[in-house]
């Protein structure tokens, strides 16, 4: 058995590149060949300080040396809530903080969703709450990605995104993955990441969100946005691991947080 990379010292240090990778878990399958999606991943995360990924991408990664000792490495926990499945919301781990620990890597990344018209968001509240404390406990870092949810989809509006993320860092997460508001780019846009950076504590990472057909220049300019507003960095995707050059989309990324 490959054994597991080395745990990086210390949190997570801003600004920072996590590259996400845990679509495919819950049914968002765009890159359906297995070993070109891991070669797309392969490629980016030299740019990158870390990643977030589901189980067995994490594990094949990791096995291939692609993934440094100096960077960040994140088991996503729950994938149950299948994208646009009846039971999208009952959003149940599949795996756990134990196996994190055991496996070497540097923290978990949670994904919970918060809509105040289903019931459901009560117990997923609650597991949220324990997997922090769990997280806390085992020393490894918890990257919560807390999203207003309102018919069926994310709520990209900022009163929305505000609300997810100050009830999950109340919780007491150490750590935010929140969507760049949906405002008018330029001012508007960066008021509006600034408001969320602003109601919390701890670092906001914002997310790149699906591979649109703006391209790379809506991408860039939507980072710069974010960057100016307060953002402690970006967790990107498909935006880059979707790209015909993704090696060079994750440096462009890289350099657009780390002010190259």
């Amino acid at each position: 058995m490959t054994p597991p990379p080395p745990l990086s010292s210390g949190p997570l240090q801003p600004p920072a590149v996590i590259l996400a990778a845990d679509h495919r878990a819950r049914g968002v399958v765009t890159i359906e060949d297995y070993r070109s999606y891991l070669a797309a991943l392969a490629a980016a995360l030299p740019a990158c300080d870390g990643i977030l990924a589901s189980r067995q991408p994490l594990a094949d990664l990791a096995a291939s040396g692609a993934i440094a000792p100096s960077q960040r490495s994140y088991l996503s926990l729950n994938r149950t809530g299948l994208a646009g499945s009846a039971f999208e919301l009952d959003d149940r781990p599949v795996t756990t903080v134990g196996r994190a620990v055991a496996d070497g890597w540097t923290g978990i990344k949670h994904m919970t969703r918060i809509d105040l018209a289903d019931p459901l968001t009560a117990p997923a509240l609650e597991l949220l709450g324990a997997v922090i404390d769990e997280a806390r406990a085992a020393g490894v870092e918890a990257l919560i990605e807390s999203l207003s949810w309102r018919d069926g989809r994310m709520a990209r509006d900022t009163d929305s995104i505000v609300s997810a993320a100050v009830i999950a860092h109340d919780l007491g997460a150490p750590l935010l993955k929140v969507p760049v508001p949906d405002e008018a780019p330029g001012r508007a846009r960066t008021t509006a990441v600034a408001r969320v950076v602003e109601s919390v504590g701890v670092p906001v990472l914002f997310l790149g969100g699906p591979r649109g057909s703006a391209g790379r220049e809506a991408v860039l300019a939507e980072i710069s946005d974010a960057m100016a507003g307060g953002a402690a960095g970006m967790a990107v995707g498909r935006v880059v691991f979707e790209d015909p050059e993704p090696a060079e989309m994750a440096q462009m990324v890289a350099d657009a947080v780390h002010g190259g």
